[in-house]
């Protein structure tokens, strides 16, 4: 049986809701942990659990969190700016290093979708990293959002959403949308339609300028600094970060490296059954290696 410990920090003025999981019965001595990272618009409840059943399950102290504004945190709610889920990270990862029951020496990074990002920055930043899990994440924001559109099309879209953080900028006043106004994807539309109704908050209605920070947000940039293992996976059929934009990702990164390609897996099936199975297995390697 799993143990949970739940835990708050004080972080920019907003508290941070984390939790620690243990293999029931673990030994007492500081284990290997793996700091768990969601990605947009998720929070630790959804998609993470059965990860984090088969890391605790192998040995390994298991750290998931919300960011602020998402889950149990406080903070400005559904905000999604890149850099400030960044410093989230690392003060998560700053309290981590502390905790009598965490070996500092070995923690490795694991983030998914956006997550998937964020886990390569922090790498970059903190070289004490031992390895590194990423997976459906994206090289370039820009890419991702207009990565479909024309040449007239693009121009107009970013045009408008210059305009729109202007004007919040200035006034303090922007647009509210719900969720699948900004993930538009058909996947990720059922997604969260469907994951609403056991999480109402899933229903709330967040910043349309998420859109924006997105696209100003280039993950790649910082790959070439990372000097750790670093393991990814993507889903073959994955229509919410195409596969082509997460290899970008994958190849700008000089470190050790390998990749992971889930067969006929898309998005959010990673997360369930066999591919589940596959990816988590094929990521306990990685962090037996390297750990």
């Amino acid at each position: 049986m799993m143990e949970i410990e739940r835990h708050a920090i004080e972080f920019a003025g907003d508290k941070l809701a984390i939790r620690i999981h243990r293999a029931g019965g673990s030994t007492t001595s500081p284990l290997p942990a793996v700091l768990m990272c969601h990605g947009f618009f998720c929070i630790q409840d959804i998609l993470l659990s059965g990860f984090v059943k088969h890391f605790t399950a192998a040995g390994y102290c298991v750290v998931t969190f919300d960011y602020r504004g998402f889950g149990d945190s406080e903070g400005d709610a559904g905000r999604i700016v890149p850099e400030r889920q960044i410093e989230d990270i690392m003060a998560v990862l700053d309290w981590c290093q502390a905790q009598p029951g965490i070996d500092a020496r070995r923690i490795a990074l694991w983030g998914t979708s956006l997550g998937g990002c964020h886990v390569i920055e922090v790498a970059a930043r903190r070289p004490e990293i031992k390895c590194v899990l990423s997976q459906l994440a994206f090289a370039d924001g820009e890419q991702l959002v207009t990565g479909d559109m024309g040449g007239e099309e693009k121009a107009r879209f970013m045009d408008t959403l210059k305009r729109m953080a202007s004007k919040q900028q200035q006034s303090g006043n922007e647009l509210l949308v719900p969720i699948i106004k900004v993930m538009t994807d058909e996947e990720s539309r059922v997604f969260f339609e469907k994951k609403k109704k056991e999480f109402p908050v899933l229903g709330n209605k967040v910043p349309y300028l998420a859109v924006w920070e997105t696209i100003l947000y280039h993950p790649a940039q910082a790959a070439a600094r990372v000097t750790q293992p670093t393991f990814m996976v993507f889903a073959e059929n994955d229509k919410v970060i195409a596969l082509e934009y997460g290899l970008a990702l994958y190849q700008a990164i000089s470190a050790d490296k390998r990749c992971h390609i889930q067969p006929k897996a898309r998005h959010y099936q990673v997360f369930a059954g066999e591919h589940l199975n596959r990816v988590a297995g094929q990521q306990l390697d990685w962090l037996r290696k390297h750990m």
